[in-house]
């Protein structure tokens, strides 16, 4: 591991990620269990998983930037262009708004010419939810490959949500179970 487990889990939690990235170690955690490994080995390649789903968030700002100066040089006209009926946008929002957000309203927005890409946000279906958004959509115009990475991994980041409302469920329903056994006996 790159960076310690105390320096990841104060970082994760600056950047609002902590919550979703345990969901996804525990995940990660079970999985390698159920594979046969140790607990203390499936226990450090969770943290491991974990370190490489959720790296720090400058570091995949950077690497979008340096492959975007890569990119082929494409003019984007237009994406600065606010409408006027959405209201003031926050700086960021959660990465899965802003990921989701884009693969939403891509194909209204974005029209390609010869000579540039078009983008007239007027025809999304609803505002976007940061300024941050915008820049991943730059993304997908400019290196669709990273930005397809960064989707998969604000995906994956939802089925470990779903795990959870499932445990919730789960556990909800247990409690009734005993609360019902404790009433009947």
């Amino acid at each position: 591991m790159n960076e310690s487990k105390i320096a990841m889990t104060e970082r994760l939690r600056r950047e609002g990620r902590w919550d979703e990235a345990t969901i996804f170690k525990d995940d990660a955690l079970r999985d390698f269990r159920s594979k046969g490994m140790r607990r203390d080995e499936a226990s450090e390649a969770a943290w491991e998983a974990m370190e490489q789903a959720y790296p720090p968030i400058a570091a995949v700002a950077e690497t979008a930037d340096m492959q975007a100066e890569v990119a082929t040089d494409t003019r984007i006209q237009g994406l600065n262009e606010i409408p006027a009926g959405w209201p003031t946008l926050p700086a960021n929002a959660t990465l899965q708004a802003e990921v989701s957000w884009v693969q939403a309203n891509r194909l209204r927005c974005v029209r390609e010419t010869s000579d540039c890409v078009v983008v007239d946000l007027s025809r999304a279906l609803s505002p976007a939810p940061s300024y941050a958004t915008l820049g991943w959509l730059e993304t997908s115009i400019k290196t669709y490959s990273k930005f397809v990475d960064v989707a998969a991994k604000a995906t994956a980041s939802q089925d470990g949500e779903a795990a959870e409302i499932r445990r919730e469920v789960f556990a909800i329903a247990d409690i009734r179970k005993i609360l019902e056994e404790m009433r009947q006996g």
